[in-house]
């Protein structure tokens, strides 16, 4: 009974840390892209997306040190489907107009090419450091690519009424508050599925896939609610990008993800096999899907991405 009410506590407080850092995290953003004279999808696609991966980051990366690379794996690849089917579908639902513009072609490339690079990297059932060096690499050419191509001599607008006049200070502290609630609600979710005994891989492609998304679902919904549609859709290309090359590229780099671990090669290909072509499947709806019917259904297709997500979290159980 203590049990239960101490995850009760650390899921309540994790929402709560959740909820106001977002708040914080799209004010500030908004306003540095408008100070900056860069578009909103820009500052969605870096500061949002980079401020609201760190769980990942932070839960992956100690999962390899504490030699359970598969939740680290499980972590990126079930919150890319989580980001998209969730966070997407319930963007969606508060403001249609996300999934009525489809990600521009830049885009689509990184978030595929992504994908197929960290596939390459684990084809061979191992990522080790040298492939997490690959993978930063690819991370870093990706955000360089972003400034290089950041829309440039826009004049620096006026604060708009209620702006933050410290929208630095609001993308830090917003950026902990996510990055602290979503590990309390991890911590809390883990405790609560440890007790059903299902593996690592299904732990993390679920319970701390959903934990360590939280961040982008709250972000996104905030800016949803604000009217920032193309926050939100950018927060959900850059984290996806963010988690595949940067994540599984530190965690490699700090504790390579050795196939001598017992069960990881079971993992890993199933991972390589099967969860790959779902998060594949997941990046190719995000990228169809808003195109078709044009600037129109967004309830409808946000829908539709909400049952899918619903129906592989049941499924992967």
């Amino acid at each position: 009974m203590e049990q239960y009410l101490l995850d009760f506590v650390l899921l309540a407080g994790g929402f709560t840390l959740l909820a106001k850092g977002a708040d914080w995290l799209v004010g500030g953003s908004a306003r540095l892209a408008r100070m900056w004279g860069v578009s909103a999808l820009l500052v969605g696609l870096t500061v949002v997306a980079w401020g609201t991966s760190a769980p990942e980051v932070v839960v992956s990366t100690l999962a390899s040190v504490e030699g359970k690379p598969g939740i680290a794996m499980g972590n990126v690849l079930g919150s890319n489907v989580a980001n998209i089917g969730l966070v997407l579908g319930a963007c969606a639902l508060v403001l249609p107009r996300v999934l009525e513009s489809a990600p521009a072609i830049r885009e689509s490339f990184w978030l595929m090419a992504s994908l197929g690079l960290l596939w390459w990297t684990v084809s061979d059932l191992a990522i080790d450091r040298t492939d997490g060096v690959l993978l930063l690499l690819g991370f870093v050419a990706y955000n360089l690519q972003l400034v290089f191509t950041a829309k440039r001599g826009v004049r620096e607008e006026e604060p708009a009424e209620g702006d933050s006049k410290h929208p630095w200070r609001d993308v830090i502290i917003g950026s902990v508050a996510v990055a602290v609630g979503a590990k309390l609600v991890v911590m809390g979710a883990e405790s609560v599925a440890d007790s059903f005994g299902v593996s690592d891989r299904v732990i993390g492609l679920t319970v701390v896939a959903v934990g360590t998304s939280l961040p982008e679902l709250a972000a996104g919904l905030g800016a949803a609610l604000k009217g920032e549609s193309e926050v939100s859709l950018g927060n959900v290309v850059g984290s996806n990008v963010f988690n595949v090359l940067a994540v599984i590229g530190i965690a490699a780099l700090v504790a390579p993800f050795d196939p001598s671990i017992p069960g990881l090669e079971d993992e890993l290909r199933h991972a390589r096999d099967v969860d790959f072509l779902v998060v594949a499947g997941f990046h190719v709806g995000a990228i169809l899907l808003p195109r078709l019917g044009g600037a129109r259904f967004g309830r409808w297709k946000g829908l539709a991405f909400l049952a899918v997500w619903v129906w592989y979290a049941w499924q992967s159980f």
